[in-house]
């Protein structure tokens, strides 16, 4: 594969990025419909996966498949969840999520509230 295919892969799954197994033909597969983290890819572009399951197995890019549960890194989405369990706001109050997010220190989400309030709004309603 070229660099620039690889490069082009390393942008469309960045680290961080939560995926959903669609299809692998490999008998050590995790099942379909498995989530995991992308934890980086590899100079030949297959995507390292940590899967919720515990599996590492790889997704050879063009052979398996995969899809994008939410564009929302990890780290942010941890954030997310830490302000919901404080109970001291309805979470679609975004600027008193963002209020709350910055006196916990949780920059990367007053961050992401600044420019992607679609997609926080849609793993709010949906998880994902």
């Amino acid at each position: 594969m070229r660099k620039v295919d690889i490069e082009k892969i390393r942008k469309d799954y960045p680290v961080g990025l939560r995926i959903k197994l669609v299809r692998m033909d490999d008998v050590q597969a995790p099942p379909i419909g498995t989530k995991g983290t992308v934890k980086g890819v590899d100079d030949i572009g297959s995507i390292m996966v940590a899967w919720d399951n515990g599996s590492s197995l790889n997704i050879v890019y063009g052979e398996d498949e995969c899809r994008k549960v939410s564009s929302i890194p990890t780290e942010v989405i941890n954030q997310i969840l830490k302000i919901r369990d404080t109970g001291l706001t309805n979470m679609f109050d975004t600027n008193m999520v963002q209020y709350l997010a910055d006196e916990n220190g949780f920059y990367e989400l007053v961050s992401f509230l600044i420019d992607h309030k679609k997609e926080y709004v849609h793993f709010i309603m949906t998880g994902e």
